[in-house]
């Protein structure tokens, strides 16, 4: 597959989720979703499991999810460790998920404990959010404001690329 094809289709797959909050506000409408992967039909239905999607529950930090709350919109981000020429390992982070909705948030008794989010992921965005527990150093979540839906060409941060 073409790069920019796989890109395209990324993208159709990343925005999915915009579209069903947007079905939210008007409860007596049908809204019909298209992404890669599935299409997905609701009808005014709150926040939470929809046709062709699938509730992720990811473990956070309870530090992460202070201001969180259902219905919120967040990113997704990962830490780990890659290898690089020569045998040589550098800590990255990459924002695998943009712009998902928070259906559920279970906020530990202390902040420093564990907690949990559920997500609002098309079945492949739930495959990388699995793959990412599973590899992950470290998971992060970053909220965003309310109305911004769009998506952003991300590179990988490295303290390599920082001190350059």
């Amino acid at each position: 597959m073409k790069t920019i094809e796989l890109i395209i289709i990324c993208g159709m797959v990343l925005a999915a989720p915009a579209a069903l909050l947007a079905a939210e506000e008007k409860p007596a409408e049908t809204v019909t979703v298209s992404s890669a992967a599935s299409p997905a039909t609701i009808v005014g239905a709150p926040v939470g499991l929809v046709k062709g999607y699938r509730g992720t529950a990811i473990p956070v930090g309870g530090d992460q999810l202070l201001y969180v709350k259902k219905g919120d919109r967040v990113d997704v981000l990962v830490t780990f460790e890659a290898k690089m020429e020569k045998n040589r390992k550098e800590t990255l982070t990459s924002t695998i998920l943009q712009n998902v909705i928070v259906i559920n948030v279970s906020k530990p008794e202390k902040v420093d404990d564990q907690g949990a989010i559920e997500l609002l992921l098309n079945p492949v965005e739930a495959q990388y959010a699995a793959l990412s527990v599973a590899q992950a150093k470290n998971i992060n979540i970053s909220v965003r404001s309310i109305g911004d839906t769009e998506l952003h060409p991300m590179e990988m941060a490295s303290f390599r690329k920082l001190i350059k």
